[in-house]
C-alpha cells in the first residue's frame, strides 16, 4: 500500500531534473514527492514524513542550504537525512556548507545512477528499521523515550579528516554521540576514536577494503567497530568513509551511526532463538550448533569430547499427579542444578520435555564424562522444594565420546540416546557408556525395522493357532499367534520382533493383517464343518492399536469382509494395555462388546489392574497367566492366587481361561477349581492352520482324561 512505502522528497526547480531523478529511483519501492523550491520543500517536510530528501542547491528564492538549515530548526524535521544533488561549484566551501546545514552527503550532477541508488538504499533501509522499531515502541508505554532513541539511532555522525588522518570537522550529531566538544575532537586522529583491545594492533588503512564505486572517490562501507566516548565508554557503530579522491589516505568524510539498539535487538532475537523459554537454558538449536563447532575443533586438534543425554525418571507421573505447574518448577530446579554441575565452557541444553543434553567439548579421557555424570546423579538425590511440594526424582544418563561413538552430530546423538535407553533398561537412575555392542544392536535394529516394513508389504506374516479346550474336553476356540516366515532366516518368533513392531507403530498394520487372517480362517473352518458354529478365534490387541481411533472401524470392516459372526471373535488385551488409558479402553471395549465381539483380559495378575476398573470393563473372560499356572503342584502360594482369581472372575460373572497348562496335574487342579477353559502345551503347541486343521480332524478328545465339571 502507498502509505507503507518509504517517502523520498525530490527538490529541484527544473522539471527535467526531477524527471531524471524519478527515472533513476524508479527501481526502488518508494513513494516519490516533488518540490520545485525551497519554500515548497519546507512545506512538504512539515506536513509529511520522509525517509530521505534529495535537495538541489541553487533555486530561486530560498536555496537548498537555507531550506535544510530551516528544517533543522524544527524537532519534527531536524533528523530527516538530506543529500544535496547539485551542479554548483565543487569548491570545498560549498561541500562544507552542505554538511554544516545538516546534509549527510553531497553529490554532483551528473550522478551515476548506481551511486545514487546505493546511497538511497541505505537510507531506505534505515527508514525501514526506524518504522519497525516505532511499531514495536507503540506497544510500550514509554513511547516518547523510545522514539527519541530510535531517532538517535538513525541519525548519522559526520566527521571529515585530512590526508594525515587528522579530524578537522564534526557535525553536532557526531559530537553528541562521542560525548565531546568540537575543540576536543579537532586535531585528533580519526583512528584514535576506535576502541581496540589491548592485544589488537593499531588500525591501518590496509585493514579496510576500499572500493571506487563513484569512479573518483575511494569508499569504505558497512564496517562494524566500537567507538569510544570521552568518558571511555564504548558503543557499536556502522560506518562508511568516502575519500575526497580515489585514495582514502588523501582525506575524506567519515559517517557513522550508533547501532546499540539494533545490536541489542539482534542479540535479543538470537537469544530467544537459542534459549528455552522455561528454563533459560540453551535450546535444541544452540545445542546442535555448539556440538557442530566443538566437533570441528576436536577434528582440528585431534582431541576428544563427550556427549551426555539425560532423561528424568518418572517425570510424566509428576505432571499427571501434581499438574504441569509443578512439573515446570521441577524442570527449572533441575536445570539450575545441572548448570552448577558443569565446568566453564561446558554446555547443558533442554532438548524438549524432560530431556537434556550436556556437551563436554574437551575431555582427556572418558572417565571425565563419568565423573560429570556421577556429579549430576548426586545432585538429583537432594529433594527439590517446589512451594508446598517436596520431590525427589532420578535421572537416566547415556554417555558417548568422540570419535569412538560417532564421527558426526547425528551418530553421536544416536549413540548417546542408545546408551540412555540402556540406562533406563538397567534400573534407571544410573548412567551407561555407549559401546560397540550397543552400536551393533542399533544397526541390527535398523535393519530389522526395514525388513519388517517389507514383510508387512509382502504379507510374510502368518497366523498360527493354539487350541482352547473347555473343561469338559471340547474344542471351544483357539488363539491366533503371529509368526514371521522370513525369506532367509525361516520362521521367526514374536520375541525377536514384536517389541520393535510396537515401538515403530507397525503393530497397527500387523494387527489388521492378523485380524484378517484369523477371521477368514475361522470362517472357513466353520463353513467346512471342521469346528462348531460358535467356535471363537482370539486375537491380541496392543496398546498402540487400542489407542487408534480406527480400531473399532477396522474390526467392523474385517468382520464384514470375512462374514464371520462377531460372537466368533474374541479380542484379548493385557492388563498393561488396558491400564495405559483406562477411560479410553472402557469406551473402545464397550463399542466392541456392543458389536457382539467377546473381550478377554490376558496375563491377569502380572500387572497393576484396579479391581474398581475391572468391574467396570465390558469383559467376557479373564485369563490366568501361565506364571501362576506353572506353580500348581509346586508353590502353594501360586495355587492360592489361581483359586482367588477364579473365584474373583466368577463373582464378576466372567469366565476363566488358564494359560500354560503343561501337565495333567495342572489340568485336574484347574478343572477341580471350576476353570472354564484351558490352553497350553498339554493339549497342543501353536500350529499352522493346515497342521491345526489336521489335528482337529484327527484328535480324539475322549482320550483326554476326563474330570467331571463341578
Amino acid at each position: 500500500m502507498e502509505h507503507q512505502r518509504p517517502k523520498i522528497l525530490l527538490v529541484d526547480d527544473r522539471p527535467e531534473n526531477l524527471f531524471a531523478l524519478e527515472q533513476t529511483l524508479k527501481p526502488l519501492n518508494a513513494s516519490l514527492t516533488r518540490a520545485i523550491s525551497g519554500e515548497e520543500a519546507l512545506s512538504q517536510v512539515l506536513r509529511q514524513q520522509f525517509a530521505l530528501i534529495l535537495m538541489d542547491v541553487q533555486m530561486p528564492g530560498m536555496d537548498g542550504f537555507e531550506a535544510v538549515s530551516l528544517m533543522r530548526d524544527y524537532d519534527d524535521t531536524k533528523n530527516v537525512p538530506v543529500i544535496f544533488v547539485t551542479a554548483i561549484s565543487k569548491e570545498r566551501q560549498f561541500v562544507e556548507q552542505a554538511y554544516e546545514s545538516g546534509a549527510v552527503d553531497y553529490l554532483f550532477k551528473p550522478i551515476a545512477p548506481g551511486v545514487l541508488l546505493s546511497k538511497v538504499k541505505v537510507f531506505l533501509e534505515l527508514e525501514k528499521q526506524r518504522i519497525e522499531l516505532e511499531e514495536a515502541v507503540q506497544k510500550n508505554k514509554k513511547m516518547a523515550a523510545h522514539n527519541e532513541t530510535v531517532l538517535d539511532c538513525i541519525t548519522e555522525g559526520i566527521i571529515s579528516f585530512n590526508s594525515q588522518g587528522i579530524i578537522d570537522w564534526a557535525n553536532p550529531t557526531a559530537l553528541r554521540l562521542l560525548g565531546m566538544t568540537l575543540p576536543q575532537v579537532a586535531k585528533s586522529k580519526l583512528f584514535d576514536l576506535f576502541h581496540l583491545d589491548q592485544k589488537q594492533p593499531p588500525i591501518q588503512w590496509d585493514d579496510f577494503t576500499q572500493t571506487n564505486e563513484s569512479g573518483s572517490h575511494a569508499q569504505i562501507r558497512n564496517c562494524d567497530y566500537l567507538l569510544k566516548r570521552q568518558d571511555c565508554t564504548t558503543f557499536p557503530v556502522e560506518f562508511s568513509m568516502s575519500g575526497f579522491t580515489e585514495h582514502i589516505q588523501d582525506g575524506g568524510v567519515f559517517s557513522f551511526q550508533d547501532i546499540t539498539e539494533r545490536k541489542w535487538a539482534e542479540d535479543e532475537l538470537i537469544r530467544l532463538a537459542q534459549e528455552d523459554s522455561l528454563t533459560q537454558l540453551p535450546n535444541r538449536a544452540l545445542f546442535h550448533e555448539f556440538l557442530r563447532v566443538s566437533l570441528q575443533e576436536r577434528v582440528r586438534d585431534n582431541g576428544n569430547l563427550a556427549l551426555l543425554m539425560l532423561d528424568m525418571d518418572d517425570f510424566k507421573r509428576v505432571n499427571d499427579t501434581l499438574g504441569h505447574d509443578v512439573g515446570d518448577k521441577l524442570l527449572q530446579s533441575v536445570s539450575a542444578r545441572l548448570a552448577e554441575c558443569l565446568r566453564q565452557g561446558d554446555l547443558v541444553a533442554r532438548l524438549g520435555g524432560d530431556e537434556f543434553g550436556i556437551i563436554l567439548p574437551v575431555i582427556r579421557k572418558s572417565d571425565d564424562a563419568g565423573r560429570v555424570a556421577n556429579k549430576v546423579l548426586e545432585s538429583f538425590k537432594k529433594p527439590h522444594q517446589l512451594g508446598s511440594c517436596t520431590l525427589t526424582v532420578g535421572a537416566s544418563i547415556g554417555i558417548t565420546t568422540f570419535p569412538e561413538g560417532g564421527k558426526d552430530i547425528k551418530e553421536l546423538i544416536k549413540s548417546a540416546d542408545t546408551a540412555m535407553y540402556h540406562a533406563k533398561g538397567t534400573g534407571r537412575n544410573n548412567f551407561q557408556f555407549f559401546s560397540r555392542e550397543m552400536q551393533e544392536r542399533v544397526l541390527a535394529k535398523d535393519t530389522l525395522e526395514k525388513e519388517l516394513i517389507i514383510a508387512l508389504k509382502e504379507r510374510q506374516f502368518e497366523s498360527h493357532y493354539q487350541p482352547k479346550i473347555a473343561s469338559n474336553g471340547d474344542l471351544t476356540g483357539y488363539e491366533a499367534l503371529v509368526r514371521w516366515q522370513h525369506p532367509t532366516r525361516g520362521m521367526v518368533f514374536p520375541d525377536d520382533f514384536i517389541e520393535l513392531v510396537e515401538e515403530t507403530g507397525l503393530v497397527v498394520e500387523l494387527g489388521k493383517q492378523m485380524l484378517e487372517m484369523a477371521c477368514a480362517q475361522n470362517k472357513k473352518w466353520i463353513d467346512e464343518g471342521i469346528v462348531a458354529e460358535n467356535t471363537t478365534v482370539a486375537v491380541n490387541v496392543s496398546v498402540r492399536q487400542l489407542s487408534e481411533k480406527s480400531l473399532v472401524k477396522t474390526i467392523q470392516d474385517v468382520l464384514a469382509q470375512t462374514n464371520l459372526p462377531p460372537e466368533c471373535l474374541e479380542v484379548e488385551i493385557t492388563e498393561y494395555t488396558m491400564m495405559n488409558d483406562v477411560e479410553h479402553a472402557i469406551v473402545v471395549l464397550t463399542q466392541l462388546r456392543d458389536l457382539g465381539v467377546k473381550i478377554a483380559i490376558d496375563d491377569f495378575g502380572t500387572g497393576y489392574s484396579s479391581l474398581t476398573y475391572l468391574s467396570k470393563l465390558p469383559l467376557n473372560t479373564l485369563k490366568v497367566d501361565q506364571y501362576f499356572v506353572n506353580g500348581i503342584g509346586e508353590d502353594p502360594g501360586d495355587e492360592s492366587i489361581v483359586k482367588a482369581t477364579i473365584n474373583l472372575a466368577h463373582s464378576l460373572n466372567l469366565q476363566v481361561t488358564a494359560e500354560g497348562v503343561e501337565t495333567d496335574e495342572q489340568r485336574q487342579f484347574l478343572i477341580a477349581n471350576k476353570v472354564n477353559y484351558l490352553q497350553g502345551y498339554f493339549f497342543s503347541r501353536p500350529q499352522s492352520s493346515s497342521n491345526l486343521e489336521q489335528w482337529i480332524v484327527e484328535q480324539n478328545f475322549s482320550n483326554i482324561p476326563q474330570t467331571p465339571v463341578i
